[in-house]
């Protein structure tokens, strides 16, 4: 797991639910041309669900407001492209910097265990 992975996940901490555990972290953005109006998203994978979080403009990591919670079974990947994989979860496009596409792998490989 990255090091921002891992923040993502202590951020995510207060989120979980009694005795859920967190399979995984990334982040992604909602465009690419780190504008104004760009914004951050938080996934965060977990034994029970799939979770999204807004993370503002200028954030990765933080987990402030849950946007979304899906079923744990919802696949994030397998990552496409060379430099950013196009996830769309919510009905909202998010790119998934290259950087974590071992999280996205990691990620629905523990969906197909649980």
């Amino acid at each position: 797991m990255s090091r921002a992975s891992r923040r993502i996940t202590e951020n995510a901490q207060e989120h979980l639910e009694p005795g859920e555990h967190v399979q995984g972290a990334f982040a992604g953005q909602t465009m690419v041309r780190l504008e104004a109006a760009d914004r951050y998203r938080t996934i965060v994978a977990t034994d029970r669900r799939l979770l999204i979080f807004d993370s503002g403009t200028l954030s990765q990591t933080s987990c402030t407001t849950l946007m979304a919670e899906l079923p744990r079974e919802t696949a994030v990947g397998p990552p496409n492209g060379l430099l950013w994989h196009r996830l769309d979860l919510i009905g909202e496009v998010l790119h998934v910097h290259r950087r974590y596409f071992s999280e996205v792998v990691a990620i629905d490989a523990a969906a197909s265990t649980t």
